[in-house]
């Protein structure tokens, strides 16, 4: 499944269902909650199935099956509104409809992804001697602190060039990248790799925090400086 649709998927009311196949091992699946909906889960699964358990998220019972055949559903209003829609899909008068199910640890996994950070980082050296040399220990200095931090790096960006020139390809597509919201954190080695003239770093500095992005270095430490003093000093 698409990340999209996943994550669209995941804000619904979800129902569990746990497929218990002839071999006694145990799938367990996502899907959202809807007399149809499950009724359709039971048919698409009933090949795989000895026995199914369903239930809300918070472990309580909906109802169980063997095969495709109900054997115990505690809420009696919700069990004929789903007997409404899988017996007609039981005698082929219907069709199940291909809804959207996902494994759950694929679930759990791409929610463990969404709670990283995503990090973006930015190397720059003022000098084009030894540049490859530099340029890579710097990336690979980031790179690992982001490692260490649990920051996924979903981009970076390089500059040659000084800090007083602010019309920098690199920090362009930074402060592009910033501006479409692709990264929560930003990496760079030392706050002065951003630049060196204090009022461009200050405007530079207000934006990533309206926009909600944090700057860490594995010098500095996330830097959060007090942008609005006009005794801020570099």
């Amino acid at each position: 499944m698409k990340k999209e649709a996943l994550s669209q998927l995941l804000r619904k009311e979800l129902i569990i269902g746990y497929v218990y196949g002839l071999d006694g091992e145990c799938q367990e699946y996502y899907f959202e909650k809807s007399p149809f909906n499950i009724a359709s889960f039971i048919m698409l699964k009933k090949k795989q199935a000895d026995k199914m358990l369903l239930t809300d998220t918070m472990d309580r019972l909906l109802l169980d099956t063997f095969g495709e055949f109900i054997n115990c559903c505690p809420d009696q209003r919700l069990l004929q509104e789903i007997i409404k829609e899988l017996v007609p899909m039981q005698l082929g008068e219907k069709e199940p409809a291909n809804i959207q199910i996902v494994r759950v640890d694929e679930a759990l996994e791409f929610l463990s992804y969404r709670s990283q950070k995503r990090a973006w980082i930015y190397c720059r050296i003022d000098a084009p001697e030894d540049a490859h040399g530099v340029l890579k220990g710097q990336k690979r200095e980031l790179m690992d602190y982001a490692e260490q931090m649990g920051f996924i790096v979903v981009g970076e960006s390089v500059d040659i060039g000084g800090g007083l020139d602010s019309d920098r390809p690199g920090l362009a597509e930074v402060m592009k990248a910033v501006d479409d919201g692709r990264m929560d954190v930003l990496l760079v080695k030392k706050v002065d790799r951003l630049g060196r003239d204090t009022a461009k770093l200050l405007d530079f500095l207000r934006g990533l925090d309206q926009l909600g992005v944090e700057l860490y270095s594995p010098l500095e430490g996330q830097i959060q400086l007090d942008y609005r003093s006009p005794s801020l000093s570099l």
